[in-house]
C-alpha cells in the first residue's frame, strides 16, 4: 500500500509546485500585512477589495495598528536592520495617516 500512495504524494507535489514551510515568523509578516490593510481600509482610505467600498471606523483601524505595532515588537529580535526599518515606516505612515483622519472627524 505504501508504494501505491508514494507516486500520488510525487504527482500532487508536482502539480502543486515546491512546498515550502511557513514558519511563525513567516505567519506574522503575513498578519501584519493583512491587519496593516485593514487599518487602510478601516481608515477610509482605500476600498474594501470585497466589496469595492470605502467605509470609516477609526476604532477598528486603531485596533489594527495596535496590532500590527505589537506583532512587529514580537518579531523584531528576528528582523534584518532594513526589515525593521521598513516596519517602522510602515507604523509611522500608518498612525500619521490614522492622526490626520481622526481629526478629520
Amino acid at each position: 500500500m505504501d508504494e501505491e500512495r508514494e507516486p500520488e504524494q510525487s504527482e500532487n507535489q508536482e502539480e502543486g509546485g515546491a512546498q515550502v514551510p511557513l514558519r511563525a515568523p513567516d505567519l506574522v509578516r503575513w498578519c501584519i500585512s493583512l491587519l496593516a490593510a485593514s487599518a487602510w481600509q478601516a481608515m477610509g482610505l482605500i476600498a474594501d477589495p470585497s466589496t469595492h467600498r470605502v467605509e470609516r471606523s477609526l476604532d477598528d483601524a486603531r485596533l489594527a495598528i495596535d496590532a500590527v505595532a505589537a506583532l512587529v515588537e514580537q518579531l523584531r529580535p528576528r528582523l534584518s536592520d532594513a526589515e525593521g526599518r521598513e516596519f517602522d515606516t510602515l507604523l509611522t505612515n500608518l498612525r500619521l495617516n490614522f492622526v490626520e483622519q481622526q481629526a478629520k472627524g
